[in-house]
């Protein structure tokens, strides 16, 4: 049975953990920054907790999940890579395009190890039967919208942490409009070309015994121009001051339109209601919300991970993000970065 070890001490372990275990695989270790706080999260989950990732790194471990801010991906998976195991790395892929070629050349020289970014949600049914099943329902794409509201930092006193601070990855473009650049390209295209607008509604955050400045963006719109033709609108933001909104993403073509929406996909003819055509209510599991049906992709990722590695079947694996994905995807995000500092010039991604 594949052995998992988990680099991080919140998503990983409060998500994915659980995730993985009902999927089959072993989760077997955690790394986190915080010793004390490591070792209380590994004995609730009866996990080997240890103080330094290199160490799990070069434990009897087949595959390192990391689970970090975005500024430790790069050195964290070349590391794991280098060690022999498998790699899966949360998205945003890393800081910026060059850094995420430095993960592809390392996994370039590993071919036979697993080399994917955390993009669960394409195993989601819904989204495998909107690949499958979009070019004959919708015809050729006219454009999507994609929509992302949640109150999650609306509140002034939530204190300052690493998803406040650009340097380390934080904000809602990486964070969010990275899940949701990957959808569109997953399901109609690449991104040729991007325009963009972020903000920092909240400028400041309680930091112990004052404020510190949010470097990081809290609302991002976009823009683009997809190479097949089609444009798209993307907003994401966690400071709206109404409830958390359920994610939509529409895909309107020449015959109709998608909508996925939790973890249903919904079809409509041109002019008609939307019917649910695929998927189901959203089920009660971690990591699930309004925001999406991260728990529930996860999941479905790990049963492929599990047929993947345990049982050799590298095809269960063929809906996942790998590093050439996140290179595209970090390829979008640094061009919506240049667009918003240079007041939302067009920048190719």
């Amino acid at each position: 049975m594949a052995r998992i070890g988990i680099i991080g001490t919140g998503w990983g372990a409060h998500v994915q953990t659980p995730a993985f275990r009902e999927a089959g695989l072993e989760v077997v270790a955690i790394a986190g920054a915080q010793a004390e706080k490591t070792r209380k999260t590994a004995a609730e989950l009866d996990l080997k907790a240890f103080d330094d990732w290199r160490k799990l790194v070069t434990s009897d471990v087949d595959l390192i999940t990391i689970t970090t801010p975005p500024s430790e991906h790069r050195a964290m998976a070349i590391a794991a890579l280098e060690a022999g195991k498998h790699v899966l790395s949360e998205k945003p892929t890393a800081l910026d395009a060059g850094e995420v070629e430095e993960m592809i050349a390392a996994a370039n020289a590993r071919p036979n190890q697993l080399a994917l970014i955390d993009h669960e949600l394409r195993f989601l049914p819904s989204f495998l039967a909107a690949r499958q099943r979009l070019a004959e329902d919708l015809g050729a794409i006219r454009y999507v919208e994609a929509r992302y509201a949640s109150p999650g930092r609306g509140d002034r006193t939530r204190a300052w942490n690493w998803w406040s601070d650009a340097s380390h990855g934080g904000g809602v473009l990486g964070a969010i409009g990275s899940h949701l650049v990957d959808t569109i390209r997953y399901l109609v295209g690449d991104l040729d070309s991007v325009q963009a607008m972020l903000a920092t509604i909240i400028g400041e955050r309680p930091f112990e015994n004052g404020q510190r400045k949010v470097t990081a963006d809290d609302f991002a719109s976009l823009h683009a121009r997809l190479a097949n033709g089609a444009v798209a609108t993307i907003s994401a933001s966690v400071v709206a001051s109404g409830p958390d909104e359920a994610t939509s993403i529409t895909i309107h073509g020449e015959r109709g339109a998608y909508r996925l929406l939790g973890e249903e996909l919904l079809f409509a003819l041109r002019g008609k209601p939307f019917e649910r055509i695929a998927g189901h209510d959203l089920l009660e599991f971690a990591g699930n919300s309004a925001g999406g049906a991260f728990g529930s992709g996860t999941i479905a990722l790990g049963r492929a991970l599990k047929a993947a590695i345990d049982d050799g079947d590298r095809s269960a694996l063929a809906p996942a993000a790998t590093f050439a994905d996140g290179l595209a995807q970090q390829r979008a995000l640094d061009a919506a970065r240049r667009s918003a500092a240079n007041e939302g010039r067009w920048e190719k991604a």
